[in-house]
Order: C-alpha cells, then structure tokens, then sequence
C-alpha cells in the first residue's frame, strides 16, 4: 500500500488495458450499429442509396480501422509506463552501493553475478601468422608502376 500513494508502484498498464477493453467493445457496437442502422435504411428505402452507403462504409470502417487506431494509441501508453518501469529498475540497480546495510548490497551484488550468463569458451584458437614474400620489385598497389 505504502508503493500505491508513493507512485512507485505504477497502476495505469492494468488500467489501460481494462479501457482498451471497453474502448473496443463501444467501437464495435457502434460501427456495427450504424452499418445496420445504414443496411436496415436501405432496405427500407428510408434513406438515399449514395448516403446510406457512406454509412455503411463509415460503420465498417470504424469496426476495423477504428479497433486498430485504438489499439494502438493503447499500446503507445502502455510502452510510455513500461518505459517508465524499466527506469525505475535501472535507478534502483544504481543505487545499491548507497544502501544502509553494505552486506544486504553486498548480497544483492553477489545473487546478480551468480545469475550471470557463463563466460563464452571460444571453439577454435586463431595464431596469426605473417608470411613474407619476397618480390623482384616493390609494386604498387595498382601494379601500375
């Protein structure tokens, strides 16, 4: 609780994702609705066939492109609080020499070398060796002199 009212401990991702939900949901419906607002006005012959299939366009539009949009405009916020996250760690990885207690630091530091990756043991060994070749004259690089 004492993370939540300090704001280090980030709340909006799950909340994103709850609107993004509804957000989805509501552009759906509302595209579905107005293509068969616009579909049942056609049959009906209530509304002009020019208009009526701007409507139905315009509500299937919504239904894809909309849906799309809006996801990503979600996941642009998220990736914003994930940056924000990953700062965070960064910063309190900075900060373990200025710790209290230098033995719970110590430790910390000592659980992150043994979670290390193991050393790469190089496969094959290369010796350089040079060669000298011994030419009548000193060409150059073109050959042209």
């Amino acid at each position: 609780m004492a993370g939540y009212f300090s704001f280090n401990k980030m709340i909006t991702t799950s909340f994103v994702k709850v609107i993004y939900l509804f957000g989805s949901i509501a552009l759906t419906a509302a595209g579905l609705a107005l293509t068969t607002w616009a579909g049942l006005g056609l049959y009906h012959a209530n509304i002009s066939s020019q208009i009526g299939w701007r409507y139905v366009a315009i509500g299937a539009g919504t239904v894809i492109v909309g849906n799309l949009v809006w996801r990503i405009l979600c996941e642009l916020w998220i990736v914003l609080f994930n940056i924000h996250a990953r700062l965070a760690s960064i910063d309190d990885a900075m900060h373990l020499d200025r710790l209290p207690t230098p033995s719970f630091a110590d430790a910390i530091k000592s659980q992150a070398r043994d979670r290390s990756l193991p050393t790469r043991v190089p496969r094959e060994t290369i010796h350089e060796t040079k060669e000298t070749y011994e030419t009548a004259r000193h060409a150059s690089v073109l050959g042209l002199s």
